[in-house]
């Protein structure tokens, strides 16, 4: 018997799915239904209890295990439960080809495409009872946010190493490496005076961050690495010497020797201005305070291209007909976090297009496909 998906219930799942609201933070409705849909699949359902650490209105994340009926190693799929903004109150509109949003808001196929195909194998699983392994099904909270989900999730409550994350856009490129974050948080202490009086008596903050960053490489950096600032805050009156200055940024790479370079080239930018502003004012030397963290976001994710789960994936999308090809992003996912905690699992494409807008649709014939692959995967799992 040959084992298919249901593509009229995968697509009424999803419509489902994006008709519960589920911005980052305000996840309890969704936890609550895919909790609650996992346990009439037949799975163990566990949730944690992080969603009051983080913030988030739910309980926390899901993880639901249906049990193998064969031998074998334990497999891993996962997906996150919230969404971006705007997407309260999301009309979904199916198309020949597609569906979208009614143009107010996202369609949130980032990522309940991946949640509702995992809905949908755990039922197929089920009713057509096929052997395969013992699956765990991880739905995460608060992926938008920095995936702060996963961050805080019991590992220890996983037995799979092996797995695959359903969160990404083109079918056609598997995501196998992903960027090491690094946060840049500047506080820079410089010393008021009137400006209007004596402005030569004061140190100004935004002169010695202007400074600093006209010596400063940013935006890429080369082919593997990037950096940005991107918000600053300081000063109150235009009539007095900026005593303070915040700047935040970030600098990212697929090399960790890369990333501390230009980490290290953007504090030296710092403290070689800071040396230009030290001066004597009224017989007492004056200098700007400068400190900077560097807090990791997340690790890098690197999934060997040999790794069991990418080559069933190749071998899967060749047998229908998807020209797939292992690729690295700039972008950071639930992987990456999972990667530090020994689960390998690249990120498989939906056929979700125009993420984070209110222009996003899915490509149903990609999305079906994409629903085969990840079945067909777990079939071939040993």
């Amino acid at each position: 018997m040959e084992i298919k998906i249901n593509e009229k219930r995968l697509l009424d799942t999803f419509l489902t799915l994006v008709r519960i609201d589920s911005e980052s933070l305000h996840e309890k409705d969704i936890q609550c239904y895919v909790a609650a849909e996992m346990k009439k699949r037949g799975c163990q359902v566990v949730v944690d209890k992080i969603g009051k650490k983080i913030g988030s209105t739910a309980q926390g994340n899901i993880i639901a295990t249906l049990k193998g009926t064969r031998p074998g190693k334990p497999f891993f799929l996962s997906a996150h439960l919230d969404t971006v903004p705007p997407g309260k109150g999301i009309k979904p509109i199916v198309k020949k080809d597609r569906v979208t949003s009614d143009g107010t808001t996202i369609l949130a196929g980032d990522d309940k495409t991946g949640v509702a195909l995992m809905l949908e194998i755990a039922q197929v699983l089920k009713e057509q009872k096929v052997a395969h392994p013992t699956i765990e099904f991880i739905f995460t909270l608060n992926e938008e946010h920095g995936m702060y989900g996963s961050k805080n999730l019991d590992y220890s409550k996983i037995k799979a190493k092996d797995g695959l994350i359903m969160d990404h856009e083109e079918l056609s490129d598997l995501l196998v490496r992903g960027p090491e974050v690094v946060d840049f948080i500047v506080e820079i202490t410089g010393v008021t005076a009137h400006a209007g009086v004596a402005p030569e008596k004061g140190i100004s903050a935004l002169e010695v961050a202007a400074k600093a960053l006209s010596m400063m490489k940013l935006g890429r950096i080369d082919k593997e690495t990037v950096c940005n600032f991107g918000v600053v805050s300081g000063g109150q009156v235009t009539n007095a010497v900026m005593p303070k200055l915040s700047l935040l940024g970030e600098a990212r790479s697929l090399s960790h020797v890369k990333l501390q370079k230009q980490v290290k080239h953007m504090k030296d930018c710092f403290a070689k201005a800071a040396k230009q502003f030290v001066k004597k004012v009224d017989g007492k030397t004056i200098r700007p305070v400068i400190d900077i963290k560097t807090p990791l976001r997340y690790g890098a994710l690197n999934v060997p291209v040999t790794a069991p789960t990418v080559k069933l994936a190749l071998a899967a999308a060749k047998k229908y007909g998807i020209k797939m090809k292992p690729v690295s992003s700039g972008g950071g996912c639930d992987a990456n976090v999972l990667c530090q905690h020994g689960l390998v699992a690249p990120n498989l494409g939906l056929g979700v297009r125009n993420c984070h807008t209110p222009r996003e649709y899915v490509d149903l014939a990609e999305y079906y496909t994409a629903s085969k692959i990840v079945l067909d995967i777990l079939l071939n799992y040993k």
